[in-house]
């Protein structure tokens, strides 16, 4: 396919978008190389650009306007300094409940480092509720993270101390598969 190469340039922003006819080639924000690039127009409904081919990728995505890259960056990097904050105050937040070693959660905390010192989180169980399980034994749990038995029940449902406190894991029946 040949391009008319009156119609195959760059918009300048110059250009009337009701004179944008499929081709033409625009900037635009490719959403799968996450960048400004040049885009061709693939699909145009009643003067208004639906959709773009990425010229650098190919690949056809929603028309998106570019977007300042700068303020992106900056959103970004708010962001992750924001997150890495909450991270340090949780990791923090343990530390200053073992000063006041009275505490419920500082002597949940020192039982699971007692409990976890001389055990390899790769020789954990993955945790299934049709298993049987003795107390002291690790378990990783999908959700909870690797925890240790701590009591099992006349039912089969356990107490386990995760990381966070104790949850308990019920026990299902296995069905019967004859």
């Amino acid at each position: 396919m040949h391009l008319d190469a009156q119609r195959a340039t760059r918009y300048d922003g110059t250009m009337d978008p009701s004179e944008y006819s499929i081709g033409d080639i625009l900037e635009a924000y490719c959403s799968r190389c996450r960048l400004n690039l040049d885009v061709s127009i693939a699909a145009l409904m009643e003067g208004v650009v639906q959709k773009v081919m990425c010229r650098t990728c190919g690949n056809e995505v929603k028309y998106r306007p570019p977007v300042d890259m700068e303020a992106r960056q900056q959103q970004k990097l708010s962001r992750l300094v924001r997150q890495h904050g909450k991270r340090r105050n949780e990791q923090e937040q343990p530390a200053a409940e073992t000063v006041g070693a009275d505490s419920p959660r500082a002597a949940l905390r020192q039982l699971w480092d007692e409990l976890t010192d001389n055990v390899d989180g790769r020789c954990a169980r993955v945790y299934d509720p049709t298993r049987e399980y003795e107390i002291e034994e690790a378990v990783l749990h999908k959700r909870f993270g690797m925890g240790i038995v701590h009591q099992i029940s006349e039912d089969g449902s356990m107490s386990v101390l995760f990381r966070n406190g104790f949850q308990e894991l019920a026990k299902s029946v296995e069905p019967n598969g004859g």
